[in-house]
């Protein structure tokens, strides 16, 4: 049986192949790599979310993620 994340995996990964999606990942030259992690640590922080603490550390924890893949790809 698969889990909700397994489920939201499966349905994010389905839009992403949308040709309108498709075209703009083409056109705007992303890395799908980036944006199927980032959707991985958006998952890893999704509980929690009537803590104020636990919204802010997932933002910044998926802010320090973008930030350092950029970085690296850039170099």
């Amino acid at each position: 049986m698969k889990s909700l994340n397994d489920n939201l995996r499966e349905e994010f990964g389905e839009i992403l192949k949308t040709p309108e999606i498709t075209n703009i990942i083409i056109a705007k030259k992303l890395d799908d790599l980036v944006i199927s992690n980032a959707f991985e640590k958006l998952l890893d922080n999704k509980y929690g979310a009537d803590d104020s603490s636990a919204i802010e550390k997932g933002r910044a924890e998926f802010e320090t993620f973008i930030i350092n893949t950029l970085k690296t790809k850039n170099h």
